[in-house]
């Protein structure tokens, strides 16, 4: 009696189907589609992980103007912008002992140094050094113009002592001569004098100064002063694009306006 032949083992656990043979040289078929970027991606070399450069720091600008105390000895021996001359502090001394310095001076800081020119401000720090003190607060402006920190000079003793006529044109003159008076400083100058002419005695009638109840005079103030502070809201954004002659006069008015209030409420 024949046996029959065992069947052959193979490895491929699935059964062979007809037609599934493949041909010479092709792929071996999978069960699992392939993906064709996954592929080309085992076939290169990974890339090292990328390093991000290091954030550079960057120096920070120093304000335009800051308000802070310097040594008194830190203030070089420097005339170029006094106007006028520093006269009689006594008075102002005693103010400044009894209230202390309500408002700074203006300097502007030597470049490489810690030294610094006064702009204006020049009968306060007379006054100060008379006291024996040793700081005064400054507005120190990094920078500042040769013709900018003469604006602000001008504008301090226009609105200060209010000097006469023949006092403008002496300054006028010296500053020509010196060769520091741009056109800001001359229209300065020139509406200065209008203004005192305009106020001048002998524009004044022969009747006298009128009598005006104060507590009217009040009332009109309160309401011209907020038509102002309307118009100072409606300035302070484009307040930076201004001339610095107008900047320095407008701020010069203000800081007027400033010492009356705290005289005001001292008086209260």
């Amino acid at each position: 009696m024949e046996t029959p032949e065992p069947q052959e083992m193979t490895s491929d656990p699935l059964e062979e189907r007809p037609g599934a043979e493949s041909a010479p040289g092709d792929a071996p078929s999978s069960s699992a589609p392939v993906d064709a970027g996954a592929a080309a991606d085992t076939s290169m070399p990974s890339l090292p992980p990328r390093v991000e450069p290091a954030p550079t720091a960057r120096p920070e600008r120093p304000p335009e103007v800051e308000e802070r105390p310097i040594p008194l000895e830190a203030l070089d021996q420097d005339d170029t912008f006094q106007l006028r001359p520093v006269g009689d502090v006594g008075r102002l001394a005693m103010d400044l002992a009894r209230l202390g310095q309500a408002f700074p001076v203006d300097v502007r800081r030597r470049e490489g140094t810690d030294r610094f020119q006064l702009v204006a401000g020049f009968r306060r720090v007379a006054a100060l050094r008379f006291l024996q003190r040793t700081t005064v607060l400054a507005r120190v402006h990094a920078r500042l113009s040769d013709e900018d920190a003469l604006l602000l000079a001008l504008a301090g003793i226009l609105h200060g002592a209010a000097p006469t006529a023949e006092q403008l044109a002496e300054l006028e003159g010296r500053l020509e001569q010196e060769g520091r008076l741009p056109a800001a400083a001359r229209d300065m100058l020139l509406r200065a004098r209008a203004t005192d002419e305009g106020l001048a005695p002998e524009s004044v009638g022969s009747e006298g100064e009128e009598e005006v109840d104060a507590d009217e005079l009040a009332s009109e103030l309160t309401a011209r002063m907020g038509e102002v502070n309307q118009d100072l809201a409606l300035l302070a954004p484009v307040f930076d694009a201004l001339e610095p002659g107008r900047r320095a006069e407008l701020l010069q008015q203000l800081r007027y306006a400033a010492e009356l209030v705290a005289y005001f409420e001292e008086e209260s």
